[in-house]
């Protein structure tokens, strides 16, 4: 340990720059079209490859240098796919491939991304993955369930280097329909024995290899108008369930609700242009909850919950336009969890031009709902102007909601500005409104942010989230990222220090906060991350409470398909005083995987005095793949005491899930991970898929 701290203060003190060997995004390049598709190996040998676009002087993004292996990424097309073809390095450098399942995210592996933005202001951008084992993912900008068929190929040759090659069907992506177009378009590379990110495109200013503006182009791309038009697509379910508890349904902020168990049902896109479409639902299926959400963690502010329902999942940054500005939290005009079992839905999604656009109505019992969106973004992505509206029409209740959006980015510079501006009209509580303004800069190594708010008494959209209103002040963030030299053992290091003050409307303390954040990256593989800092919160009218924890986390191998971590954070807590106590392993041997975590509360009324309330959780979940399209899993867990933010209960699920060739999927499942007890209910879901690719 003394060893990393003084290489620590050796970075710190000393940096070391280096020439930039990638694009940038002011390259363009011109695109070249294949006579005869390559052979499906993965392999550059073929002639056809001699003409291709080629990649090459990658830079690695962890550390901000030039990418110490060598990759060499080419690029053809014709008139019904997109060929990619990269030759990686890595003789002397193990390699990790874990996952054995399409679509199911190869992240954690070595592998490399094709990149396209086919919009050329982020939104529409396609990301492709494959691992050495030839298994692959995707990622869409558009739909969080983008899951299309498309080929992908690799092999590891003795020497321990790695080829893949990619066939995308033009079908599965979405573009104007010009006769000549031109996209911007990135190639990436992760080591994961070495946690590094190559990357081709690369930009001082950029904070994230997905920031589009800094992907150069590729142009001269001649295409029939309808080859990037996806084809209408149409999900049936039919479902038959079983047991005592095959009532009970999750809403989208993890509550379980009784409600009579749904048949059938379908979920139906319909492309009416090349970038727009029209997607419905009827009878949307609750009964399949793939993620378990649940914690016990004390939080001072409303839990987020992450929305994983497909009508919602679609398009959904087309809607929720406006920008969410906060230093240690933010305000949205349309989320979505808040929306709870619903019957119906109908949207409007894509884009036009250099605008986005997003209609968007849902049905349910005693709900009503209406949000739209808009935006309208530069080519470079550099400015943009937003609108969004929510009407929600509950029991009792009618809120409107409209809010307006600016921001801009000097892209050489990282200087930045972003506003917001909402006004909401309840026919319970009034009117209130919600204004934030943020400048600042953010580039390579430095961040420094100042923002204002202004938040009404009583403003909280129905169908929002509001992390605090009836505030009015300053916050500020300020941040350094650097990386060690080539002969230290820091991989890269980062501080930060973020602070507020906002006052309710008669002048009394709402909230402040004074935080500090570090994270180190060792080249071994193991980190080091901490925060630390008081924090007021105005609980109740002359209720001033403390949340004065601080918190460190050792992780080991993270990123990679086998990571371990454990974290203790402690201190004042909403009027005690909290000690918590979180570790999780994951190991994948085969096709096998597992994953343990186990995480501890305790409360005092004060430091030093005995325990008067305390909870604790063990989740366990063992799973088996079989081939590419099919896995099955056991989940375990329990939770015990009521010093926490969960229900008390031992929960047990089963789940078997395979995805057909024609796209058609099964499901076959016992109770459910998410719930608090386990639910004594079996079903079996059939999922007829007819048309176009998942999620195009």
């Amino acid at each position: 340990m003394t060893r990393h701290f003084a290489a620590l203060l050796l970075a710190l003190a000393s940096l070391t720059a280096f020439a930039n060997a990638a694009v940038s995004a002011e390259k363009r390049f011109a695109a070249v079209r294949a006579n005869v598709p390559p052979p499906e190996v993965a392999s550059a040998r073929a002639a056809v490859w001699r003409s291709a676009l080629v990649a090459k002087d990658f830079y690695n993004f962890s550390v901000r240098r030039p990418a110490g292996l060598a990759t060499t990424a080419r690029f053809l097309y014709d008139g019904k796919n997109l060929y990619v073809e990269f030759h990686c390095i890595q003789a002397g450098v193990p390699i990790t491939a874990a996952q054995r399942v399409d679509h199911a995210g190869v992240g954690s592996d070595d592998h490399v991304s094709f990149d396209i933005d086919t919009s050329g202001n982020g939104s529409r951008t396609y990301t492709f993955r494959v691992n050495p084992l030839g298994v692959h993912d995707e990622s869409s900008s558009e739909n969080a369930r983008y899951a299309p068929s498309w080929i992908s190929i690799a092999h590891v040759s003795r020497a321990g280097n790695y080829d893949v090659l990619m066939v995308i069907p033009l079908a599965t992506i979405r573009s104007q329909a010009a006769p000549e177009q031109q996209w911007r378009l990135n190639f990436e590379r992760f080591v994961a024995a070495r946690n590094a990110a190559y990357t081709w495109a690369y930009a001082p200013a950029m904070q994230s290899t997905t920031e589009v503006q800094y992907w150069p182009w590729v142009t001269q791309i001649h295409l029939n108008a309808n080859a990037t038009r996806p084809k209408p697509q149409v999900d049936a379910y039919v479902l038959g369930s079983a047991g005592s508890q095959r009532n009970i349904f999750q809403n989208g902020v993890g509550r379980f609700e009784t409600t009579s168990p749904r048949q059938a049902g379908i979920d139906l896109t319909y492309p009416f242009t090349n970038t727009l479409a029209f997607v419905g639902t009827l009878n949307p299926d609750f009964s399949n909850v793939e993620e378990d959400q649940t914690t016990i963690q004390l939080q001072e502010f409303q839990k987020a919950y992450q929305e994983y329902r497909p009508f919602f999942a679609q398009g959904a940054q087309y809607i929720d336009t406006v920008p969410q500005i906060g230093v240690f939290g933010s305000n949205s005009i349309f989320y979505t969890p808040s929306i709870g079992i619903f019957n119906r839905g109908m949207k409007i999604e894509g884009t036009a031009g250099r605008s986005d656009i997003g209609l968007l109505n849902v049905v349910g019992p005693g709900l009503n709902d209406n949000a739209a969106g808009y935006t309208y973004s530069t080519p470079s992505g550099s400015l943009a102007l937003s609108a969004e509206s929510v009407i929600a029409n509950h029991v009792g209740v009618h809120d409107m909601t409209t809010g307006f959006g600016f921001s801009r980015t000097n892209r050489a510079s990282g200087e930045g500005t972003e506003v917001e501006i909402a006004d909401e009209t309840n026919t319970l509580t009034g009117s209130g409104h919600d204004f934030n303004i943020e400048e600042g800069i953010r580039n390579e190594h430095f961040t420094a942010v100042g923002l204002y708010r202004d938040t009404s008494p009583g403003y909280a959209p129905l169908d929002g989230y509001t992390a605090t209103n009836d505030a009015r002040g300053l916050g500020a963030l300020l941040g350094y990222k650097g990386t060690g030299s080539p002969h230290s053992p820091i991989q890269s290091y980062s501080g930060s220090f973020g602070l507020d003050r906002y006052l309710a409307y008669d002048g009394s303390l709402r909230e402040a906060d004074i935080n500090g954040f570090f994270n180190i990256q060792f080249k071994d593989l193991i980190s080091l991350q901490g925060f630390a800092g008081p924090s007021e919160l105005q609980v109740a009218p002359g209720t001033i409470d403390w949340f004065n924890r601080r918190n460190i986390q050792i992780g080991y191998r993270e990123g990679t398909p086998n990571p371990a971590d454990v974290s203790y954070s402690w201190g004042p807590f909403g009027g005690f005083y909290v000690q918590q106590w979180q570790s999780s392993y994951v190991r994948v041997f085969g096709a096998y995987g597992f994953s343990f975590e186990y995480d501890g509360n305790e409360e005092r009324a004060a430091r030093g005095l005995p325990i008067f309330n305390s909870q604790w959780l063990r989740r366990a979940v063992l799973s088996r793949s079989f081939g590419n399209n099919a896995t099955i899993g056991i989940a375990l867990r329990a939770i015990n005491g009521t010093g926490g933010f969960a229900v008390p209960g031992t929960n047990l699920s089963l789940l078997y899930e395979t995805r057909l060739k024609n796209q058609d999927l099964l499901y076959v499942e016992y109770g459910t991970s998410a719930a608090p007890q386990t639910l004594h209910r079996f079903i079996v879901k059939y999922v007829f898929h007819a048309g176009g690719s998942t999620g195009t």
